[in-house]
């Protein structure tokens, strides 16, 4: 198996298990983004076993022209860090070719609305080179 084709499955088992960690396992329903606090805290029914809980972000469009996606995936990183997840359990897929656009006019700075706050510094950027080899 070549590495593009291990590295492929193994992001797409990634999404898999990420789709379905969101599905509540008694309803089946998803769980809305006004429910993410949930995430971060223990349930009532909590078997007692501890894990680790991960966030695989994926921004799979580049070019100025798709800000939104990697804003969203930046803004998502700042919720998951500031709702106690480690860093290393936070994975970023994202092109990285928005912060520093010539088109920007906030160079270096990435933000989620209008008014808004920085949400590019601190996100990790070890595999934006990896996402353009994937998916091209």
């Amino acid at each position: 198996m070549t590495p593009l084709v291990a590295s492929v499955f193994l992001l797409l088992l990634s999404v898999t298990e990420i789709v379905s960690a969101g599905r509540d396992a008694i309803q089946g329903n998803l769980r809305l983004p006004s429910e993410a606090s949930r995430f971060f805290q223990k349930s009532e029914d909590d078997d007692g076993l501890e894990g680790t809980r991960w966030a695989v972000l994926v921004a799979g469009s580049r070019g100025f022209s798709n800000y939104r996606h990697q804003a969203d995936v930046c803004h998502a990183y700042q919720l998951l860090k500031n709702g106690g997840l480690k860093d290393e359990n936070i994975i970023v897929f994202m092109y990285d070719d928005i912060a520093f656009h010539e088109d920007n006019p906030r160079p270096g700075t990435i933000i989620n609305h209008p008014d808004g706050t920085d949400v590019y510094k601190g996100v990790p950027k070890a595999c934006s080179s990896f996402l353009p080899t994937v998916l091209f």
